[in-house]
């Protein structure tokens, strides 16, 4: 049986989508050609379905936003030389229903839980850089 596609987004260059499959993975396909070449895959991203995904405009962090409650952020650069490459943000009760990059400054992250309201968080991280290939 093959693959089951939840979802699907384009990165914010349009030379990358990031499919998210009904198995709790996340795979990255490069589009430079007319077929999806496969770059890399999150697995287990969340323990439940993953409900949204944003990506930093810079292209180096991945937002995940779960039914476990958790919103994860992931350090795509990161994942090929460190086991735990994402950061997780706890506060929601209830399933995150969505979560974003402030697309004004994107060390701030926006979510909307089920029934907890919105919450805004900040990290650190470089979303300056820009990791495209």
């Amino acid at each position: 049986m093959g693959t089951i596609v939840k979802s699907f987004q384009f990165s914010k260059n349009g030379k990358e989508i990031i499919v998210v499959t009904k198995d709790l993975r996340i795979r990255f396909y490069n589009l430079a050609r007319f077929e999806g070449i496969y770059l890399k895959e999150l697995c287990t991203v969340h323990r439940g379905a993953i409900r949204a995904t944003d990506l930093s405009n810079n292209g180096g962090f991945m937002l995940t936003a779960g039914e476990d409650n958790l919103i994860k952020l992931w350090d795509i650069d990161a994942q090929t030389t460190s086991p735990t490459f994402y950061q997780a943000f706890i506060g929601h009760t209830f399933p995150v229903l969505n979560t974003i990059f402030n697309p004004l400054d994107n060390n701030m992250i926006i979510s909307a839980g089920d029934k907890d309201g919105i919450l805004i968080w900040e990290f650190h991280g470089d979303t300056q850089t820009n990791f495209f290939p």
